[in-house]
C-alpha cells in the first residue's frame, strides 16, 4: 500500500544544526534521486531482521525533504522534512529511540503517527558525511509500542557504522571495505563458511562456531565434507546443486556428535578473490516438530477408527432401546427401565463426545494454548475435590501436602482438569470403605526441582500389562464392569503433564492398589520464575 503524507499537519522541528554546510555535503555525496542499490538494501534488510521490525529505511535529510535510499516496508520514496523523524535524529549523535510516539509532543500530532504506517516504535542513528555532517539516519520502525535494550541499540549502532561506510565510500569511487562484509556475516543467526575454489574452509562466521563447536581458526584450512555428509563440490560440478538453493544434509561436529542441517550456497568475490558462500542452519528442531507432527497426526488416526467403535455402542443401545419404546407397549415399570438404559447411554454418549474434543483441543492447541500462572497447591487441591463432590466419595480422600511447598508453574484450569481425572480413578476403581492418600512434596528429578503429586489408592490394581496400555486412547482396565468412563481420562492426563514440562510415574499391584506420581515443575523464586 502506498502512504500519501498529510501536508496539513506539521511537526515541530528542532533547532537545526549549520544546515547549508551539512546540505552541501549531502549533495557533494551525489546519492539523491539514485536508483537503489543492493549494497544499502541488504544493511535495511538486515535490520528488519535482526530487530525484527517491518520497516527499516537509511534515510537522507535534504533541506526541505527526506528522501529514502533504501526502504523496506513502505513504498514511499520521500516525505516533507516537516514530518520526518530523521530530521530530530541528525540532531543526536548518539542515536534517538521512541518507544511511543503517540506520548512524545514532538511526534503526537505527526500524520505518520495518526495514520499509516501508524508509528509507534522508532529508533535511528546518524550518518555521516566525510566531513563529519550528519546528513541522515539508518531507523527502524514499528507500529507497535515496544521497548529497545542496550544490545538491539549496539546492533543498530552497527548496522549504522556499515551504512556510513557504503555513503562515505561513493565520492572517491572506492569500493566497500571488506571490513562491513565481515560485520554483516558476524551478525547473521545462520553459520556461513566461506570456502576456496578447493572447498576448503578459509573462514566462519560466529553462528558457525557455535554450531560446529569450534573456532573459526579450528575450522579454517578443513574440507567442507569434515562436516557435511554432501560434497558439495563434486556435487556442484555434477551440475547436482543449484546456487542459492536449500538442501538438506546431514554435518557432523569436531566432537563427532552429529545433526541435521540445511545448506545453500553461492559464489562470490571476497577480498577480490572468487570463493564460496555456504549458508547452513542446524534443522534439529524443526525436524523434531515435524516428527511430533506426525506423531501426532498418525495418533490422532488411531484415536478416530477407535473412536468410531466406541461411539458405535451407546448410540445403536440408544436407538435401540428408543425404537423399541415407539414401536411397542410396555408396562409403567419396563418403560422406565428403558428410559433409565436410554439416559444412561446417552450420558456415556456426551461424556465421551467432551473428552474427545477435550484430547482434541489438547493436542491441537498444544503448549502455546496454555495459560501458565503460579498455581498454589492447597487451592488446587481443594478445588479438585469439591470437583468431585457429585461422585459422593471425595471424603475419602486424605491429603498430606508438605508445608511451604512452591507454586506450581502451570494452566490452572488444565492442571485441575489432569489432578481430577487422576483422583477420580481412584474413587472409581477402589472400594467405597477404602481411603485415597493424595500427598505432595518438593523432590529433585533428574537434576530438577520438581513438585511430586502422589495419589495413592487401595483398588482393583494393575498387571504389567495393563500399566503398559494405560495412557493409550480409549483403553480401559476392566471393560466388563459397571464403572463410568470414556479411557481418556489417563491419555489427557499424559498430554496435560507432557505440555507442562513434566513427568508421571504409575506403580501398581494387582488386587492390591495404584499410585500414580506426578512430577511438575515449581515455580521458585531464585529461578526467576512466576
Amino acid at each position: 500500500m502506498r502512504h500519501e503524507p498529510h501536508r496539513n499537519v506539521r511537526t515541530l522541528l528542532p533547532d537545526p544544526q549549520p544546515d547549508a554546510a551539512r546540505v552541501r555535503a549531502l549533495h557533494e555525496l551525489q546519492l539523491l534521486d539514485t536508483p537503489p542499490e543492493e549494497r544499502f538494501d541488504r544493511i535495511t534488510r538486515l535490520a528488519c531482521r535482526l530487530l525484527g521490525v517491518p520497516i527499516s529505511l537509511v534515510a537522507l535529510v535534504d533541506a526541505e525533504r527526506q528522501w529514502f535510499k533504501s526502504r523496506v516496508g513502505i513504498d514511499l520514496r520521500e516525505t516533507s522534512r516537516a514530518t520526518s523523524f530523521c530530521t530530530h535524529t541528525i540532531q543526536h549523535p548518539e542515536g534517538l529511540v521512541i518507544e511511543d510516539a503517540r506520548l512524545d509532543p514532538r511526534f503526537a500530532a505527526n500524520p505518520f503517527v495518526l495514520g499509516e504506517p501508524r508509528v509507534r516504535f522508532y529508533a535511528g542513528v546518524p550518518l555521516a558525511a566525510p566531513d563529519g555532517s550528519r546528513v541522515g539516519a539508518l531507523c527502524v520502525i514499528d507500529s507497535q509500542v515496544r521497548q529497545f535494550d542496550g544490545e538491539q541499540m549496539a546492533t543498530l549502532r552497527d548496522l549504522a557504522a556499515i551504512a556510513g561506510d557504503e555513503l562515505r565510500a561513493r565520492p572517491a569511487g572506492r569500493p566497500a571495505p571488506e571490513g562491513w562484509e565481515k560485520a554483516l556475516v558476524a551478525h547473521l543467526p545462520d553459520g556461513i563458511l566461506m570456502l576456496n575454489v578447493h572447498g576448503v574452509i578459509v573462514a566462519a562466521n560466529p553462528a558457525a562456531e557455535k554450531m560446529f563447536g569450534a573456532s573459526g581458526a579450528l575450522l579454517a584450512g578443513r574440507p567442507l565434507a569434515e562436516l557435511l555428509d554432501e560434497d558439495l563440490v563434486a556435487r556442484r560440478r555434477a551440475g547436482l546443486l543449484l546456487e542459492g538453493c536449500p538442501y538438506e544434509s546431514g554435518a557432523r561436529r569436531l566432537d563427532g556428535s552429529q545433526f541435521p542441517v540445511e545448506f545453500s550456497y553461492c559464489r562470490m568475490a571476497w577480498a577480490a578473490r572468487p570463493k564460496f558462500a555456504v549458508t547452513v542452519r542446524d534443522i534439529t528442531q524443526r525436524r523434531a516438530n515435524e516428527e511430533r507432527a506426525r506423531a501426532t497426526d498418525e495418533r490422532r488416526r488411531r484415536h478416530f477408527a477407535t473412536a468410531t467403535h466406541e461411539l458405535r455402542t451407546p448410540m445403536s443401545s440408544v436407538l435401540g432401546f428408543s425404537e423399541l419404546l415407539l414401536k411397542r407397549e410396555f408396562d409403567a415399570a419396563t418403560q422406565r427401565e428403558l428410559v433409565e438404559i436410554i439416559h444412561r447411554e446417552s450420558a456415556r454418549l456426551v461424556d465421551l463426545v467432551n473428552q474427545m474434543l477435550d484430547l482434541a483441543r489438547i493436542e491441537a492447541g498444544g503448549a502455546a494454548e496454555l495459560k501458565f500462572a503460579a498455581v498454589a497447591l492447597p487451592a488446587l487441591v481443594e478445588q479438585t475435590l469439591a470437583s468431585l463432590e457429585g461422585l459422593g466419595q471425595a471424603h475419602r480422600v486424605r491429603t498430606d501436602l508438605a508445608p511451604g511447598l512452591p507454586a506450581l508453574a502451570a494452566d490452572p484450569q488444565k492442571m485441575q482438569q489432569a489432578l481430577t481425572n487422576i483422583v477420580s480413578n481412584s474413587i472409581k476403581y477402589s472400594a467405597p470403605d477404602t481411603p485415597i492418600v493424595l500427598a505432595a512434596r518438593l523432590e529433585q528429578r533428574n537434576a530438577r526441582p520438581m513438585i511430586a503429586i502422589r495419589v495413592r489408592d487401595r483398588g482393583i490394581g494393575m498387571t504389567p500389562q495393563q500399566q503398559a496400555q494405560v495412557f493409550d486412547a480409549f483403553y480401559r482396565v476392566d471393560r466388563d464392569s459397571s464403572v463410568p468412563g470414556s479411557g481418556l481420562g489417563m491419555t489427557i492426563l499424559k498430554e496435560i503433564v507432557d505440555l507442562h514440562g513434566g513427568q508421571i510415574a504409575v506403580e501398581s499391584t494387582l488386587g492390591v492398589g495404584t499410585e500414580v506420581t506426578l512430577y511438575l515443575p515449581a515455580t521458585l523464586a531464585q529461578d526467576g520464575a512466576g
